[in-house]
């Protein structure tokens, strides 16, 4: 089977990670030829691209800033000339593709589409809703959703009940040459919580208020502190002035930037802190259980299929300050993180591995071939 996935870029960002995890693992079952295909360029610095497999063909158009019709049709031209038996898109890449499918496509071409969030989130726009509805409910493209929260979103947003539903996965994680450096620079304490954040900043990750959080429960506990590691892109400046406003000269929390040995991070922390206004199902999160990280989580999207409150993780009532200082405390009281982490790890094997992801989507495309 010939598969080709399509995605906007392969900057470091969840949707991004899981591609070439999946497009990896694609490429070790037997048979198949797999195409990973980035509608931007992407430099090594700050991607993914580095990451791909030998067994995947990378290719890139240099896609320039908004919609750029030149790439529509270059895409356009390259399937016609590979003559895929599978197309998977991914978030906005589906406009470079889809809108031609009918078209310009060779016959037996099968068309799938992942969404990565809550439906609206992904397709705010009223016109490109009518597009994409129309191709869903046609059959032309076969759409995937990650979980059940976004699962419902579809069908709620577009009206159909068409999606199939497969979670994210991850392979398992190592640790690298950088893990001695950041065991110096951020050493155990007993007095001291390691708490990390992990994903972009932006206004939908909501870390001002993880941020304030954080900085309360400090005033308010006297033996015990928490530390705190934003790692991410700065991706919006106006969030990223408001977050350096709020930490100041906090010696407690700090905005590191992106790392590409995250893994490094996460093996040594104490907790996982996601304040998300809303996710899909977070690559970073599954990352966190696969090492035994204690996640600390806003109960949003496909987080309350992943997470049982004080079983394998603590979940705030809802996205507020007070909410999530509770979930600090509940964390800090618990005297059962032992068990948690060890029920973490167990989380991630059974659900979350990338191998049972890519038998899924590799069944669900047999299965709409024949």
């Amino acid at each position: 089977m010939k598969i080709v996935h399509i995605i906007p870029s392969l900057s470091r960002g969840g949707a991004e990670r899981f591609v070439v995890d999946l497009c990896n693992e694609l490429a070790n079952i037997k048979g198949s030829e797999i195409f990973l295909i980035s509608l931007k360029d992407n430099a090594a610095a700050d991607s993914f691209v580095s990451e791909i497999s030998d067994r995947v063909t990378y290719k890139s158009f240099g896609k320039k800033a908004g919609f750029d019709p030149s790439v529509l049709l270059q895409v356009t031209q390259w399937i016609q000339k590979v003559k895929p038996d599978v197309v998977n898109t991914h978030t906005s890449a589906f406009e470079y593709v889809n809108m031609n499918v009918f078209f310009n496509y060779p016959s037996g071409i099968k068309v799938f589409h992942t969404v990565h969030n809550r439906a609206a989130q992904e397709c705010p726009g009223s016109l490109l809703k009518k597009i994409r509805s129309y191709y869903y409910k046609t059959g032309k493209v076969v759409p995937i959703t990650i979980s059940r929260d976004g699962k419902a979103t579809f069908r709620e947003y577009y009206n159909l009940t068409n999606d199939h539903l497969i979670v994210n996965g991850r392979p398992e994680l190592h640790v690298t040459a950088g893990l001695p450096e950041v065991r110096r620079k951020y050493p155990v304490h007993e007095n001291e919580y390691l708490l990390l954040n992990v994903g972009r900043v932006v206004e939908a990750k909501n870390q001002a208020m993880l941020i304030r959080s954080v900085q309360t429960f400090n005033r308010q506990v006297a033996d015990k502190k928490c530390r705190l590691l934003i790692i991410g892109d700065l991706r919006e400046q106006q969030v990223a002035n408001q977050l350096r406003d709020l930490v100041k000269d906090d010696p407690l929390i700090d905005l590191i930037g992106a790392k590409e040995n995250v893994v490094d991070y996460l093996s040594i922390a104490d907790a996982f802190c996601l304040s998300s206004h809303y996710e899909g199902m977070p690559i970073s999160l599954i990352e966190a259980l696969s090492l035994g990280c204690i996640p600390i989580c806003t109960p949003v999207g496909g987080i309350k299929e992943m997470l049982t409150d004080k079983v394998n993780g603590f979940l705030s009532e809802d996205t507020t300050d007070a909410a999530y200082l509770e979930a600090i405390m509940n964390f800090h009281l618990s005297d059962n993180k032992e068990v948690m982490k060890e029920n973490c790890i167990k989380t991630f094997a059974s659900n979350y591995h990338i191998h049972s992801t890519a038998e899924n989507y590799y069944g669900l495309y047999r299965q709409k071939m024949a």
